[in-house]
């Protein structure tokens, strides 16, 4: 009997110890304010969505809200004032930042493959659509662009494309036309004849049959120094100052937005996933939609991943020096935070 309470007193301090070990690894915050950038009408918001509305940042005690914030290199503007501590972009934007002397640390992952599609006006001409890419890009010569704003991530990806056609870079006329909320309406409104975007414009485009979808780097159409970019295509970055200042912090908002992916892809989770986007987000009036809000979320929750693969980091600084767009290479091990989740 004694030999029986031994053992049980032996197994409870064994778990008593593992539980305080783990309390004990546990992210903490420390009650410290993340302020992360968001693209207004854009579905990419989800993960700090859940991330706020299912108490993930809370569970690990920072304090997490969004602010909207049309472009990239707007959000890395923003964040080097110190007016956000996180932001939110494709990695050859973080990257050209990086090499022109913005501190920056990728710090988890949000979407690993290329989420940009070409879009060009239903009336607009392509004789070469059905050759597929790079023949279709031949027909954009002299177009109308619509890009997020100039210097933008969406512009490096609209040039790449050209150039992998054999085009020139300046071979269309590029229009700042903001994030879905604001491109959509000027394709519309003939204001633009083609734009490279992000969801929900894809979406919206096929839904009302108002344009086509020429190009899907994320499909593996596009030249194959932008395909390599896939494994760490865009991600969450903080000031490297921040980081080294409030590491707590960051590891703790690394484990929030692992959770919340984590979670948004559980299929089980599906619908209210697209609860908590539907308070978020409008379709506006086209049909069916709440339908196609429902399709939009299934596409998204698919691409999510927290996670970012170096080799990817450093294909990103390969393309950007291949087309000069970038004024030095950054390697991945300079710009990505060491804790950052690895595949």
């Amino acid at each position: 009997m004694k030999t029986i309470t031994k053992i049980v007193c032996a197994a409870v301090v064994a778990i008593s110890a593992s539980s305080a070990s783990l309390a004990q690894d546990k992210p903490n915050g420390g009650d410290t304010q993340i302020r992360v950038q968001e693209y207004p009408g854009s579905i990419l918001g989800i993960p700090m969505w859940v991330a706020i509305e299912k108490g993930f940042c809370k569970s690990y005690n920072i304090r997490c809200s969004t602010v909207g914030l049309a472009s990239g290199p707007l959000g890395l503007q923003t964040l080097a004032a110190g007016s956000i501590e996180a932001t939110f972009a494709s990695n050859e934007v973080n990257l050209m930042a990086a090499s022109r002397g913005n501190e920056i640390q990728l710090v988890v992952g949000h979407s690993p493959n290329n989420y940009y599609t070409l879009n060009v006006s239903s009336d607009y001409p392509l004789p070469n659509r059905s050759k597929g890419y790079p023949e279709s890009m031949k027909d954009l010569k002299g177009a109308k662009v619509g890009v997020t704003a100039r210097g933008s991530g969406i512009e490096i990806v609209t040039r790449a494309l050209l150039q992998g056609a054999g085009m020139k870079g300046d071979d269309v006329t590029y229009v700042a036309v903001g994030a879905p909320a604001t491109s959509y309406p000027a394709l519309l409104a003939k204001q633009i004849d083609a734009s490279v975007s992000f969801e929900p414009f894809n979406t919206l485009c096929l839904a009302q049959k108002t344009c086509v979808e020429l190009v899907s780097p994320g499909k593996g159409e596009g030249p194959a120094n932008m395909l390599a970019m896939n494994g760490g295509f865009a991600s969450f970055a903080m000031r490297k100052n921040f980081v080294q200042s409030n590491p707590k912090a960051a590891d703790a908002f690394i484990a929030a937005v692992r959770d919340a992916i984590t979670w948004v892809k559980d299929p089980k989770n599906y619908d209210e996933v697209v609860a908590i986007t539907k308070k978020k987000m409008s379709m506006g009036d086209i049909p069916d939609a709440d339908k196609v809000l429902a399709l939009l979320v299934k596409g998204q929750t698919t691409s999510l991943g927290y996670t970012i693969e170096r080799k990817a980091v450093d294909a990103t600084s390969d393309f950007l020096m291949q087309n000069k767009l970038s004024e030095k290479p950054v390697s991945s091990a300079s710009v990505v935070y060491e804790k950052a989740p690895k595949p």
